[in-house]
């Protein structure tokens, strides 16, 4: 399946001006995450020539505003669209969604969002003085797993374990988005690789919160299996 990168923000320029975040198209219909500057977001969706009339769901993985800044711009009389959330995410959140009147889906713990196309489901950590709730999205494909996430805060692997819990037959072959290794120490960051590396993961795609010491890192150790990518690219999963 084909993921488009609308949008991302990585350096630490881009967060200071607040062009950050993440925003992937899967396939035509499926959006995950809008990013954080409404602007960027829109004038790259003309860009790149997406039909916006084409996405009925669009996936948060959580709702921080590096994440969802888009969203209010797409969803106005639009109620063919459907909203997938965290049952986690603050009230105030719901409710401006709800107030649009597309359809919205507080996840399962997995949950199917087309064929193909699933919901991690709600998993919770605790980030920056704070509990955070995040889903990722899950793309299987024969006899493999992809995992697209917004910004692993949960920690990557604990997310794959969750994942795999999933599937009996299927195994997590690539990962895709931040991963949310910025301020880690070397050794922790080397230590999560490695546990990637065991976890049977071939193809990596690190970006927005992941930091250029750890993208080196995976760079080195992963070798054909790192994939650098920027916004218009397109990659098969």
């Amino acid at each position: 399946m084909k993921i488009k990168i609308i949008a991302t923000g990585s350096s630490k320029w881009e967060r200071f001006i607040r062009r950050w975040g993440v925003s992937f198209l899967i396939g035509e219909d499926v959006l995950f995450d809008t990013f954080g500057d409404p602007g960027v977001f829109l004038n790259n969706l003309r860009k790149f020539n997406i039909d916006t009339g084409k996405i009925k769901h669009i996936v948060l993985s959580h709702d921080d505003w590096d994440h969802i800044a888009g969203l209010w711009y797409l969803i106005g009389n639009r109620k063919d669209i459907t909203v997938y959330i965290c049952p986690g995410f603050k009230q105030e959140i719901k409710d401006r969604i709800a107030s649009f009147g597309v359809r919205v889906v507080e996840v399962e713990p997995f949950s199917v969002i087309k064929e193909g196309v699933f919901s991690s489901g709600q998993i919770e950590s605790f980030c920056v003085g704070k509990t955070i709730f995040e889903q990722v999205l899950v793309i299987k494909f024969l006899t493999n797993l992809s995992i697209i996430a917004g910004c692993a805060h949960p920690g990557i692997i604990n997310i794959i374990d969750v994942v795999q819990g999933h599937f009996l037959k299927e195994q997590v072959y690539s990962v895709l988005g931040g991963l949310h290794l910025k301020d880690n120490s070397r050794e922790v960051n080397l230590d999560v690789i490695e546990k990637l590396r065991g976890a049977g993961i071939r193809k990596i795609v690190p970006m927005h919160c992941t930091g250029k010491q750890a993208t080196r890192m995976i760079r080195e150790r992963f070798g054909f299996g790192f994939v650098r990518a920027k916004e218009g690219d397109s990659i098969e999963l």
